[in-house]
């Protein structure tokens, strides 16, 4: 009786966790942008996530960069944590249309040769809706593209006297056609579904 209880107990949790198993997924995106002047900046954002079902993605993310000015040789290293739900506007195909809601706090800490404020690190609290793409390459491979030129954003600055920064809110829409190629403002990312 043990044995066929037992049994019964492993092939409920093998029948479990592999519907689960279908549900999650894990990835991230790559961003770069380079202007005339030198000026450069690098992203990278790591993800996981859960399928909610056929139209909702739940998840975490992080966020790691590094924007370099050419002229005097300043920088910011920027990183934080959040989480996002997307929600699935149209499908054609493997090809899908979302929209990518957001919500972290967010960090960026000074690399400068001015001693005043080198080190000093600024924190926000933000909020983002923006579209995305995403291309399911294979069953287990997904392609996507985060359209960070268009979309909606609030956040909230918190006070740094050195560097000259009140507690402020920010509000915002982004509708920037400029420089659609930028890979920052068209981040590409990639998905492994398990």
């Amino acid at each position: 009786m043990k044995k066929i209880a037992l049994t019964s107990l492993l092939a409920v949790f093998a029948i479990s966790s592999a519907n689960a198993a279908t549900n999650y997924f894990v990835g991230g995106s790559l961003g770069l942008i380079t202007d005339d002047t030198h000026d450069s900046q690098f992203t990278m954002a790591p993800e996981f996530g859960w399928k909610l079902n056929s139209n909702w993605d739940l998840g975490v993310m992080a966020e790691f960069g590094y924007n370099h000015h050419y002229a005097g040789d300043d920088g910011l290293y920027q990183y934080g944590a959040g989480m996002f739900a997307r929600y699935k506007v149209a499908q054609l195909g493997g090809l899908k249309l979302l929209l990518k809601g957001t919500a972290g706090l967010e960090f960026g800490t000074v690399a400068s040769d001015n001693d005043a404020i080198d080190g000093e690190t600024l924190t926000s609290l933000g909020v983002s809706i923006t579209p995305m793409i995403t291309y399911n390459l294979t069953e287990s491979f997904t392609l996507y593209a985060n359209l960070n030129f268009l979309g909606v954003y609030a956040g909230y600055d918190f006070e740094n006297k050195d560097l000259g920064v009140d507690d402020s809110w920010r509000f915002g829409a982004i509708a920037d056609s400029d420089n659609v190629m930028n890979t920052n403002d068209f981040q590409i990312g990639f998905l492994y579904n398990f």
